[in-house]
């Protein structure tokens, strides 16, 4: 009888003292590694900042040397689109990269007011601005991606007060409106 108590009475070896061992090991290499990565963190910290650099200051002629090299380059790099403007305020013609577009878009109306004549739709609508128009006739959502080039068919001194100042603000309004880059070019040497 002796005999089969310890053929049924023997228990294999008990593993849990070895994972428990096999966690403490672990979980201390664990906190280790935390206060190692802490005393990086902490030195890298403590490091006295590198002073910036102090600019040189540029002289204004040197400054806009370079703000025109800047603005040049990024009108250079873009497509150029034409717009066609009668003295008589109509835009008759988009040459875009590729294709031409005729068109008789007015730019003035007569004025309600005997003494002003005719005034600049483009005051009055943002659709009918010469580059709101262009991207229109693109389209495209905007013109960032062009140079506008508006080239009226006479001297700016001959053309209507009206239009002549609608231009000229149409040239301004076309980086806020469509993001572009636009310039009023008159005909001739």
């Amino acid at each position: 009888m002796a005999r089969r108590w310890r053929r049924r009475g023997r228990v294999p070896p008990d593993l849990t003292s070895l994972f428990d061992v096999l966690f403490i090991v672990i979980f201390a290499a664990l906190i280790r590694a935390a206060a190692a990565q802490a005393e990086v963190e902490d030195a890298v910290r403590k490091q006295p900042a590198a002073a910036p650099t102090p600019a040189v200051p540029l002289d204004p002629a040197s400054l806009k040397a370079r703000a025109v090299a800047a603005v040049a380059a990024a009108a250079q790099a873009r497509p150029t689109v034409v717009v066609r403007v009668t003295a008589t305020g109509s835009i008759v013609a988009i040459e875009a990269p590729g294709r031409t577009v005729k068109l008789d878009t007015p730019l003035l109306e007569p004025s309600a007011d005997a003494d002003v004549g005719v005034t600049y739709l483009g005051d009055r609508s943002v659709d009918l601005r010469v580059c709101r128009v262009v991207a229109l006739q693109l389209g495209v959502a905007d013109l960032s991606a062009y140079l506008v080039v508006v080239a009226p068919d006479r001297r700016l001194v001959d053309l209507p007060h009206a239009l002549f100042d609608g231009l000229h603000h149409d040239i301004d309004r076309c980086g806020v409106d469509q993001r572009g880059i636009a310039a009023l070019v008159e005909p001739g040497p």
